[in-house]
């Protein structure tokens, strides 16, 4: 940072931050919604579409992002952050109104495709935050605009509800679109650019090589339980990934300017980055899987386990997830500050441990699960926090949001491997069948959270494995953007 930069007018939080703050997070609360929301709406799409394979409006969605993330970090890095953001934004609203209004299933499957562009929305927000924000913000700011996704955690499931409940499971689409259509509106009106571009040249080969090669991996990896995983559909679906992905690895080493630098990617602190992100994240996303499978069974059928509660009743134990979210966000921002993202990470992942062994263990009395919950979300929301701030101050500036984008990836490959992992597990302990809906087994449950705990486990000691740095200062620029940010 140079001098004028460290000296700017109003360095600290004025209302311009915080509502260009507001805008970016806000954009990113979606995420959650775009999954969770319409996978609540599905019954009612099976309904209305006889016949048709309803479960690729929820496959189609990450499988998309999957595919195009990479791309959209690295035009990101080339055109801009807030353009590639705003260029998302319309195409997830545009997605919903699609979906929304659609009469047939392939038009509602394009639509559900067009919401795939999400998985660009969380890490274009905290790059261009990189770039706007005075550096001593940057890492209070880059958490929340993760973790304050903890915001429609808590109130998803009961505006899902509502939504679904009163308007049909179009009023889901109608949502998303009015409400990605806002947020992008404010960013594209209100928030600054980064004047930081890379003019390397995009080699879309390497591109398109990355981005297919991701996008057949979880293909086989969301279709192999259903296909059936030695059949010829899903040897040939992951045969076709490692002949890309192999190609994408060749290619990159032979030219000048690769699509991804591997040497960067390769440098220890940026390479345990993207280990840790897809292993924490295997590990939380199998808690937000298991906890509505064993508090939605009746305790007669479950044996050892089970509640009874209702889909809304299930929003009680993962409310506190998303307070926590929110909270130790801002927590963890404030902590890598003084002892840096690598310690931050490494505790945040324990406290995720730990409460997924609460839940293996102790899971008959509803206040065990509310405890395990709370422990649970404590990591949670300090290692969500805490792991842009490591990306932050591994890579340069004008590389930003291209391995940022590969972070989001393993944010994506990690819980698909571990759910078929821990639903394999399931089926082999599965409980005689109870009418139509497949009932778990308390002590499979058990081992599918102690499975959880053990890759949270793996994830802290990958953070501990990271070079022992204390700055999470970025590569900063001198603009004139902070300075009207500051005002």
């Amino acid at each position: 940072m140079t001098t004028a930069d460290s000296h700017a007018t109003s360095p600290g939080w004025t209302s311009r931050r915080v509502f260009t703050l507001i805008l970016l997070a806000g954009l990113g609360e979606l995420t959650i919604f775009v999954f969770s929301a319409v996978s609540t709406a599905l019954p009612m799409l099976r309904r209305d579409f006889p016949g048709a394979p309803a479960e690729w409006v929820i496959s189609v969605q990450p499988l998309v992002g999957g595919v195009l993330t990479p791309v959209f970090g690295k035009l990101a890095d080339r055109y801009g952050k807030k353009r590639m953001l705003v260029v998302a934004g319309v195409l997830i609203a545009a997605g919903g109104l699609i979906a929304a209004t659609a009469t047939v299933f392939p038009l509602l499957l394009v639509g559900r495709a067009m919401q795939g562009f999400i998985t660009a929305v969380v890490f274009l927000s905290y790059s261009l935050l990189r770039d706007i924000f005075p550096a001593r913000l940057v890492p209070v700011a880059a958490s929340l605009s993760v973790t304050g996704m903890g915001v429609m955690t808590v109130i998803q499931p009961f505006l899902t509800g509502w939504l679904v409940d009163e308007f049909g499971w179009r009023a889901v689409f109608w949502f998303l679109a009015a409400y990605a259509a806002l947020f992008t509106a404010g960013i594209a009106a209100f928030v600054p650019e980064s004047p930081l571009r890379n003019k390397s040249r995009i080699d879309w080969a390497g591109a398109a090589l990355l981005g297919f090669g991701l996008g057949f991996l979880l293909l086989g990896l969301g279709r192999g339980t259903k296909w059936g995983w030695g059949s010829a559909a899903t040897i040939l679906v992951f045969a076709v990934a490692v002949v890309l992905l192999t190609g994408w690895l060749l290619l990159d080493r032979r030219i000048a300017e690769p699509f991804v630098d591997l040497r960067l990617l390769g440098a220890r602190p940026v390479l345990l980055s993207v280990v840790f992100a897809g292993l924490i994240s295997a590990a939380c996303g199998l808690m937000l899987t298991l906890i509505p499978l064993m508090v939605t069974v009746p305790r007669e059928v479950g044996g050892s386990y089970g509640f009874g509660a209702s889909a809304t009743g299930v929003a009680l134990y993962t409310a506190p997830i998303g307070i926590c979210l929110l909270v130790f966000g801002y927590v963890a921002g404030r902590s890598v500050s003084a002892a840096g993202p690598r310690l931050t990470m490494a505790v945040g992942a324990l406290f995720v441990a730990a409460g997924l062994a609460i839940a293996a263990l102790w899971h008959d009395q509803p206040w065990q699960l509310v405890v395990a919950a709370l422990v649970y979300a404590i990591g949670q929301g300090t290692t969500f926090g805490a792991a842009p701030n490591l990306i932050i101050s591994s890579v340069p500036a004008e590389q930003q949001a291209v391995m940022s984008s590969l972070m989001e990836c393993a944010k994506s490959l990690g819980p698909s491997i571990a759910t078929q992992v821990v639903f394999a597990v399931l089926a082999a302990t599965a409980l005689p069948a109870h009418g139509t809906a497949a009932i778990y087994s308390g002590a499979g449950l058990s081992i599918g959270f102690a499975i959880a705990a053990a890759i949270a486990l793996v994830s802290s000691t990958a953070a501990f494995l990271m070079p022992r740095n204390r700055s999470v200062t970025p590569r900063t620029i001198t603009s004139p953007l902070r300075h009207h940010l500051a005002g």
